[in-house]
């Protein structure tokens, strides 16, 4: 599966103004949360502005018009944020894919009789097709399509019946999960992978270069490394939320919610009261601050995972994964 979202244009408009404003936030926590899977990548057709303001959601009322109520709502602050931070390509199909597919191959939905460019392109690279919710037939999970796929001639042709991966709303994310989960893990099975994929799988996060060396370096059990991926994953989607505004403040428990499946704590007061032992939990972090990363995640064998929540920044500095330091 290509690790690209393909925005279903086809979608839009919406009847009413008010339906698109009530649907866009939405519609951000969901490609931020997809950011988590390693979709970070959305494809636009060439039609649409790469810069969203022009596409029309409504009539008489463009993204440009949404952008400017919500940058005045301070409510919308992590909204905007996120939205501004929405990565895009076009065009949807790249003159190498055309001629891969051969020029002659459509795809619609089924009862019509045209066929749709964002289709085309999601069935091509097997991927997720994200749609706003402006009609019943765009908030389904599955989506029915037909395949046509012409000769060389164009005379002769064949027809199939697919169905689409379609995400509408954090609902339908929730429900394309096991999928989701099951294609990212596949990416994620060695330490090697975990460092070189960070920025494609933990968006969110920053890993540290003392990180970066055990984990290249790995040479332990491979269960311990499969719960520092899941616990990552999990600090993943935490920070996705709090950067969207579902989360005001770093808490522990604040992690349940994510997918939590091990204990994490500080350090007790006779750690962190100690200098020898309080030196060996503090890490230099990219700003040229030097922090106590006293959080840490018990993961199996006595092995820990230290890191360091941001609350300015709503940013997670992962510091070190290894055996348990000196108590």
């Amino acid at each position: 599966m290509s690790q690209v979202l393909v925005f279903n244009h086809h979608s839009l408009p919406f009847d009413s103004q008010s339906s698109a404003r009530a649907a866009i936030p939405e519609f951000i926590q969901v490609a931020l949360r997809c950011r988590g899977y390693g979709y970070n990548l959305m494809l636009l057709d060439e039609s649409m502005d790469p810069n969203w303001f022009q596409v029309q959601l409504a009539p008489d009322y463009a993204w440009r018009n949404w952008y400017e109520e919500a940058r005045n709502d301070s409510s919308l602050k992590e909204v905007v944020r996120a939205f501004r931070s929405l990565q895009t390509r076009q065009p949807l199909l790249t003159e190498a894919d055309l001629s891969e597919i051969g020029y002659s191959r459509e795809v619609g939905l089924e009862g019509e009789l045209k066929g749709g460019s964002a289709l085309l392109a999601c069935f091509f690279y097997n991927s997720f097709l994200v749609s706003l919710p402006s009609s019943d037939e765009w908030r389904k999970n599955k989506i029915s399509v037909w395949v046509l796929d012409l000769d060389d001639n164009g005379e002769d042709f064949s027809e199939s019946i697919a169905e689409l991966d379609n995400i509408f709303s954090t609902a339908s994310l929730d429900y394309h999960k096991e999928t989701l989960d099951s294609c990212r893990a596949a990416q994620l099975t060695t330490g090697k992978e975990l460092w070189s994929k960070r920025k494609e799988y933990f968006s969110e996060l920053v890993f540290l270069d003392e990180l970066g060396s055990q984990l290249k370096n790995w040479r332990h059990r491979a269960d311990i490394l499969q719960k520092a991926r899941d616990l990552l994953i999990c600090f993943n989607d935490f920070a996705c939320l709090w950067k969207s505004g579902e989360f005001t403040d770093y808490q522990h428990e604040h992690l349940i919610s994510c997918g939590l499946s091990v204990e994490v704590s500080g350090e007790s007061s006779s750690v962190n009261d100690d200098p020898s032992k309080r030196k060996e939990r503090e890490f230099w972090l990219p700003t040229g601050e030097k922090v106590n990363c006293q959080n840490h995640a018990k993961l199996a064998d006595g092995y820990r995972l230290h890191f360091y929540p941001d609350s300015k920044e709503k940013i997670i500095y992962v510091a070190y994964l290894g055996p348990h330091l000196k108590t």
